[in-house]
């Protein structure tokens, strides 16, 4: 870690690693949320008859959507980073694993217990991370704040109903991945070069 160099300008240094790889961070949240979103409608179209399929897809597209997170995390400047960005990742592999590899009536409850607790984690990293783009004076973080509010109201509404929400775990799933899969297409959508 970096110690604080109060003349090192670190707004600059984060408008240029972001122009730098705008064009690709967009092109891969737009394609991961696309994704996402297609994944969410496949499970949604048949939760049941196809099941092992649509876990399986569900599962590699948690686990890259886990991956993703991560390495957006570790390519963040250390002034801008989120913790809860590295620990959303983390749920998000977790939660694929957890999909590829236990059968389902094994793991209703923990998976609608990850869920909420993955929505209220991803949600609050949203804001946090709008709240510090306003801070810093980036324009364009209505996206994030929206996103993230969504993501904390259906977290809450898994936690309010955990026995409702576990028996209908497949589409939760398909709905958790709607979500996630169009919120980070938006987000991909909103992504500009900044202007300084």
């Amino acid at each position: 870690m970096q110690h604080y160099d109060s003349s090192f300008d670190h707004v600059g240094d984060f408008v240029e690693r972001w122009n730098e790889g705008v064009r690709g961070t967009r092109a891969l949240a737009i394609g991961l949320g696309a994704l996402l979103a297609l994944a969410g409608v496949a499970s949604l179209a048949s939760p049941f008859s196809l099941y092992a399929v649509i876990q399986t897809v569900i599962a590699v597209a948690l686990i890259a959507g886990g991956a993703a997170g991560i390495v957006g995390y570790v390519r963040t400047p250390e002034l801008f980073r989120s913790p809860v960005a590295l620990v959303t990742g983390i749920l998000n592999a977790l939660l694929g694993v957890l999909v590829l590899a236990l059968p389902s009536y094994l793991t209703a409850g923990t998976l609608t217990l990850l869920l909420a607790f993955l929505f209220i984690a991803s949600g609050a990293e949203r804001l946090s991370s709008a709240h510090r783009m306003r801070y810093f004076g980036f324009e364009g973080t209505g996206v994030s704040t929206a996103t993230g509010v969504l993501n904390i109201v259906a977290g809450v509404v898994f936690l309010i109903a955990p026995l409702f929400s576990s028996l209908v775990l497949g589409y939760l799933m398909a709905a958790y991945l709607i979500v996630a899969g169009a919120s980070l297409v938006a987000e991909g959508v909103a992504m500009r070069p900044i202007g300084r």
